[in-house]
């Protein structure tokens, strides 16, 4: 059996032209970290190199543009101003990248639904992007609310806080 070059050069020519483009799998799990490390934590970070123009945050009951998402997040670092977010875990594939995430503050000011007591709160989420030309172009969230919500209420009466 021989092969001919010149045909087998084609083929492969051919097979990298016609290739869909692979995501760029490392550079999206940096990026999506980013969101909690800076945007989220910090409330710095240059979003213009994160996020697409048409982003979007898909939600339960309603979808959210970038300006109303960072809203959302900038109500969390005003409610607690020492607020440290950890990246727990990532799983990527393709364009998407799913982020476990923790964030554990002080929270000292009544904002974000929260009563400014002076409690410390701790709650996690999972976040998942979708990734276009190298940003974030979606996003679905879901957040540990029933922690939360479990922390900011006071003990009952003869319980112990925190439990």
């Amino acid at each position: 059996m021989s092969f001919n070059t010149k045909a087998l050069a084609s083929i492969a020519l051919a097979l990298l032209v016609c290739a869909p483009a692979h995501a760029d799998v490392a550079g999206n799990v940096h990026l999506a970290r980013r969101v909690f490390l800076e945007k989220m934590a910090t409330g710095g970070g240059r979003l213009d190199q994160i996020y697409a123009p048409n982003f979007v945050a898909h939600a339960a009951s309603r979808d959210y543009n970038l300006e109303q998402d960072n809203a959302a997040t900038q109500s969390w670092r005003m409610a607690m101003p020492d607020l440290k977010v950890t990246v727990e875990r990532t799983v990527a594939e393709h364009d998407l990248v799913a982020v476990h995430w923790r964030a554990v503050g002080t929270n000292t000011v009544a904002a974000g639904g929260m009563p400014g007591d002076g409690a410390r709160l701790g709650f996690e989420g999972m976040t998942l992007f979708r990734f276009a030309a190298g940003r974030i172009v979606e996003e679905w969230s879901v957040v540990d609310i029933a922690t939360l919500r479990q922390e900011l209420l006071p003990p009952a009466p003869g319980e112990h806080p925190g439990g």
